[in-house]
C-alpha cells in the first residue's frame, strides 16, 4: 500500500501520486501551438465538406468560436485524466476516514493506593494528585478503551477497559486506600491489569503503572509479571511516584493519626526493568505538575504510535469524477473533430 503523504494541495483535494500532476506541464506547448497556428495569418481553417452545414448565417459566425471550444474540449479531457492519475482524495473525507479508521488502543491505568499514598509531597497529596491527573488524562484520549486496576497488598480491576469515559470517570473518583490489605505488590498489580489485555484484538496495548514504594511481596513477582506483559506484546510505563528525600504523611498510632517525616524510598530499579523489557519507559514525578507533564508525554508518545497505524490505511479515492469528465471531453472533441471539423484532404 502507498504511503500517503498529504503534502500537495489542489482546490479541496490532497493527491496519492502527486508526481502525475508534473504531466500538466507537457499542455503548455500543446496549448502554444494551437494559439500559434489560429493567430498565423497565412493559415485558413478548412470547414468539413458537408456545406449544407455552414449555410446559416449565424451559424457560420459561431462556427470558429466552437472550433475553440472544441480545442478547451480536448486541452480540459486530457487534463482532467492526468488528474485522475493523481488520485485526488477529498480533505474532509480523508480526515473523516482517517478517525473511522484510527484503531485507537487499549490502556490499563494501574495504581498504587496503599497509605503511602497519603503523602503530602504532592496536592493534597499523592493519591488525590494521581487521580486527577489520570482523569485527565482519561478526557485526553477520546478514541481510546481504558481501565483501571488498583492494588496495595493485593491488586483488582476497579474498570474493566471502556469506551464510556463516564463510567471510568465515575470510578476513578472513588478510588481510596484501605480497600484491600496493606503492602504494595507491583507485580501482582502489574499481572491482573495484564489479564485484561490479553484477550484484546487492537495492536496497541499499554499500561500505565504508579507506584511511591518498594515491592513488598505479592502472589506475583514483578520480575514474571514483566516477562507477561512482554509476551502478550503489553507495552508498560512505570512511574515513581513521590519527592526526593523526606515527605511529610500521616501515620496510625496508639494515640490516633499523626504526621510524621517519612524516608521516601522507591524501588527504580525494578520500575525500570519493567519498563525496559516490555518497550516501555520510566518516569519519576517529584509533584504534581512533574506527574501531569509525564502523563502528557505519554499521550503524545502512543499518539504518535497511533498516527503511524493511521497513515496505512488510504481513504477514499476521488479520481472517478475527473476520469469520467475527461473520458466525456475527448470523447466530444473526437466527435466534433472527425465531423463538423473534419478537415478536406
Amino acid at each position: 500500500m502507498n504511503d500517503v503523504r498529504f503534502d500537495i494541495d489542489f482546490w479541496n483535494y490532497f493527491f496519492a501520486e502527486k508526481e502525475a500532476l508534473w504531466l500538466l506541464i507537457l499542455l503548455a506547448p500543446l496549448i502554444a501551438y494551437y494559439i500559434y497556428k489560429t493567430l498565423d495569418p497565412k493559415r485558413s481553417v478548412q470547414l468539413s465538406s458537408n456545406e449544407n452545414l455552414v449555410t446559416d448565417d449565424l451559424f457560420s459566425k459561431l462556427l470558429p468560436y466552437l472550433k475553440y471550444l472544441n480545442f478547451a474540449f480536448l486541452i480540459f479531457g486530457l487534463a482532467f485524466l492526468i488528474i485522475a492519475m493523481a488520485r485526488p482524495q477529498d480533505k474532509s473525507d480523508a480526515e473523516e476516514y482517517s478517525k473511522k479508521f484510527q484503531e485507537g488502543i487499549d490502556i490499563m491505568i494501574t495504581m498504587d493506593v496503599s497509605g503511602s499514598m497519603l503523602a503530602e509531597d504532592f496536592t493534597p497529596n499523592r493519591l488525590e494528585a494521581g487521580k486527577q491527573v489520570g482523569l485527565d488524562f482519561v478526557d485526553s484520549r477520546p478514541n481510546d478503551r481504558i481501565g483501571l486496576v488498583v492494588y496495595e497488598g493485593e491488586a483488582y480491576t476497579k474498570c474493566p477497559l471502556t469506551n464510556d469515559h463516564s463510567v471510568l470517570r465515575k470510578l476513578f473518583s472513588e478510588v481510596r486506600t484501605g480497600l484491600v490489605d496493606g503492602g504494595t505488590a507491583i507485580g501482582t498489580g502489574l499481572a491482573v491489569a495484564v489479564n485484561n489485555l490479553r484477550d484484546t484484538t487492537r495492536k496497541s496495548r499499554v499500561i500505565i503503572l504508579l507506584t511511591d514504594g518498594v515491592d513488598s511481596g505479592g502472589e506475583i513477582d514483578p520480575k514474571t509479571a514483566a516477562s507477561i506483559a512482554k509476551s502478550f506484546g503489553v507495552r508498560v510505563y512505570t512511574i515513581g511516584v513521590g519527592t526526593n528525600g523526606f515527605a511529610v504523611m500521616p501515620v496510625h498510632t496508639p494515640l490516633g493519626l499523626v504526621k510524621q517525616r517519612v524516608q521516601v524510598e522507591i524501588d527504580e530499579d525494578i520500575l525500570k526493568y519493567i519498563a525496559n523489557s516490555t518497550g516501555g519507559k520510566y518516569f519519576r514525578a517529584t509533584d504534581e505538575n512533574k506527574l501531569s507533564q509525564i502523563f502528557q508525554e505519554i499521550d503524545e508518545m502512543e499518539k504518535s504510535r497511533t498516527k503511524v497505524l493511521e497513515y496505512k490505511v488510504d481513504p477514499p479515492e476521488r479520481f472517478h469524477g475527473f476520469l469520467l469528465y475527461g473520458i466525456i471531453l475527448l470523447l466530444a472533441n473526437f466527435t466534433l473533430t472527425n465531423t463538423l471539423f473534419r478537415s478536406i484532404k
